[in-house]
């Protein structure tokens, strides 16, 4: 055991030096050639949470230092599950505004309402995690990747005008990977958020493709529904 506290030590320290996430993560130059007017957003912020829940929940506990059936304090999972739900709005917030709607400003048509339909994560790369046990895990404090963090999702888009009518439904799959690395890579949070937001990107790329023949028709229903009632002296 002794031998192998000196690269885990070592290992520890320089996941400090992982890459962050940036505020470019969460931004696509992928917008529509046409677009939509103003919609404003909605996420079913249930079906992300327990997707989350149950996946870094698994976490902390497969990651328990303590072993048996004791487990951290449980905000060590919620905190990781309140980050990565403010992914999510983040993320769609800015495909929204950035590549979907014709304005920033103004009153909406309507909504554009996002649900997670089906998620599951995984590490794979288990080639890489084989080659850092049996090496002691020193290729490791140059950089060579522990694993890779995958996340497969589907991600549902329903158009809703200002009257509450659904007017158009898409869903698409998504896929994202984040190494688990120093230097070039991620601590194994951020890897998970990482590929979370590769996902959706991935996901939205496909939902925009389907929009984009639809967009006249649904610009005509929009505008003829009318404006999203102000809430609240907003």
């Amino acid at each position: 055991m002794k031998q192998f506290m000196l690269p885990l030590m070592l290992l520890t320290l320089l996941m400090g030096s992982c890459r962050t996430l940036q505020v470019r993560d969460f931004h696509t130059r992928e917008a529509m050639p046409a677009r939509l007017p103003k919609l404003a957003l909605l996420v079913h912020e249930r079906s992300f949470l327990e997707a989350f829940d149950v996946a870094f929940t698994r976490e902390v506990v497969i990651n328990n230092m303590v072993g048996g059936p004791y487990a951290p304090a449980p905000w060590v999972a919620y905190g990781m599950t309140d980050q990565a739900l403010q992914d999510v709005f983040n993320v769609l917030g800015n495909e929204l505004e950035e590549n979907m709607n014709q304005a920033a400003a103004g009153q909406a048509f309507g909504h554009a309402k996002f649900k997670l339909q089906h998620y599951q994560r995984r590490n794979s790369g288990w080639g890489w995690t084989i080659a850092s046990a049996s090496t002691l895990m020193i290729p490791n404090l140059f950089g060579m990747p522990l694993r890779t963090n995958r996340v497969e999702l589907e991600l549902q888009l329903e158009i809703e005008d200002a009257q509450g009518n659904t007017i158009a439904r898409y869903t698409a799959p998504g896929v994202g990977k984040a190494p688990v690395a120093a230097y070039h890579g991620y601590d194994n949070t951020s890897a998970t958020r990482k590929a979370n937001l590769l996902a959706l990107q991935d996901a939205m790329s496909v939902i925009k493709k389907q929009l984009n023949p639809n967009v006249p028709a649904l610009n005509t229903q929009l505008e003829a529904a009318g404006l999203l009632e102000k809430q609240g002296g907003k």
